[in-house]
């Protein structure tokens, strides 16, 4: 069974040079069978920044921080019994992806850190998940509520993907938004967003009496409502 978790909960992790990020904790599986956790560091939209690849600090219960680099060399994780192993390999687009094995078979609390070891202000998501294909998982970020007013011909909301994995939207354009009812259709969306990427979802509205607030859920493959949901608020002329 696949076990996914996304980091941080509610907004990336904002490093500058040469700064590091809190201690958070992780779940690693208590048998000896490794979990993976991919990482995307954000620069400026659709552009990867490619620079120096961020260090990882990985500690095990009450032992030592150690560092792992994103060079693929496999360290030891001090810790009872043992105590673990950590490796890290970079990917293509500034994604890298953190093996974690608990060699000690015991139920251990786990945390990592991030040090960004970039010139530039980077902005950190990871997901874990002991299948490595779940841990190529979207975040779609849109760019707050969308005002439209009565037979407007188009109004456009930014969306962005801040994920280490492709977002994917299904709502066909020229459907409603926001109910049935709703003056508000979807006419334009992008198929499919990569890791970094930004594009628009571009929607028109019919005739308005009196305000709408209305909201509504696309359908992703990113399961969380609050990162799907957009609020709309459409208006007479």
């Amino acid at each position: 069974m696949s076990v996914i978790q996304m980091f941080p909960r509610d907004e990336p992790l904002t490093l500058a040079p040469g700064g590091t990020g809190p201690l958070t904790e992780f779940d690693v599986p208590i048998e000896p069978v490794p979990m993976f956790l991919r990482f995307i560091a954000l620069w400026t939209d659709n552009t990867p920044l490619r620079g120096a690849a961020p260090t990882f600090g990985i500690k095990m219960g009450e032992g030592l921080i150690t560092t792992v680099a994103a060079d693929g060399t496999e360290v030891g994780i001090p810790g009872p019994k043992g105590g673990g192993t950590a490796n890290c390999r970079r990917l293509p687009d500034d994604l890298y992806l953190l093996t974690v094995v608990n060699h000690s078979e015991s139920d251990t609390t786990w945390k990592l850190r991030i040090k960004n070891r970039a010139d530039q202000t980077l902005r950190f998501v990871w997901v874990s998940s002991n299948v490595i294909d779940d841990t190529s998982q979207p975040w779609m970020a849109l760019d707050g509520e969308l005002s439209i007013t009565s037979r407007s011909p188009a109004g456009f909301v930014v969306v962005r993907n801040w994920g280490p994995g492709t977002l994917t939207i299904e709502d066909s354009p020229g459907t409603p938004v926001g109910g049935q009812d709703s003056p508000v259709v979807l006419l334009h969306r992008p198929r499919e967003i990569a890791p970094h990427g930004v594009d628009h979802l571009v929607f028109t509205c019919g005739e308005v009496a009196s305000r709408r607030n209305l909201a509504h859920t696309f359908t992703t493959n990113d399961d969380k409502a609050d990162h799907t949901t957009l609020r709309i608020v459409a208006d007479p002329s």
